[in-house]
């Protein structure tokens, strides 16, 4: 059972921070063509398997805004969204930077787990309009 922990930035109503533990597993335990996350959240765990790590992380995004907490990672910034060969060839960890009216390129490629403190953090919601509006912006 391979995983990496990750430390991870909530956001609670507030403003309060803490920092959790957060498990990744490329290949789940029980079914290797699935990624599994894990999170410990006030003595609950919190686990979700899908077929790629932002679809998983979108589960999590979803049961903590359920809560009004907000995860601060790259994967929940505003504009940052994988590309669908990525999620379809890889595990789904890399995921785009993306600017209104520009392609995306490989030089802005961001970790969903890691922390960038330039990026704007929002609700899934969000993160989804504004996806669709660069893909219009593309033209």
């Amino acid at each position: 059972m391979n995983y990496e922990e990750k430390l991870v930035r909530l956001l609670r109503e507030g403003g309060r921070q803490s920092n959790e533990l957060l498990k990744i597993y490329e290949e789940a335990p029980d079914d290797e063509n699935f990624v599994l996350i894990e999170m410990e959240l006030s003595g609950r765990c919190l686990s979700y398997k899908d077929e790629n790590c932002f679809d998983a992380l979108k589960q999590l995004r979803e049961t903590l805004e359920e809560k009004q907490i907000q995860i601060l990672c790259n994967g929940a910034a505003l504009n940052v969204y994988p590309s669908t060969m990525g999620l379809s060839m890889g595990v789904g960890r890399l995921a785009y930077k993306l600017t209104r009216g520009k392609q995306a390129k490989t030089e802005d490629l961001v970790d969903i787990f890691d922390f960038d403190e330039a990026f704007t953090f929002v609700s899934i919601y969000e993160q989804n309009h504004f996806y669709d509006e660069w893909l219009k912006s593309l033209g």
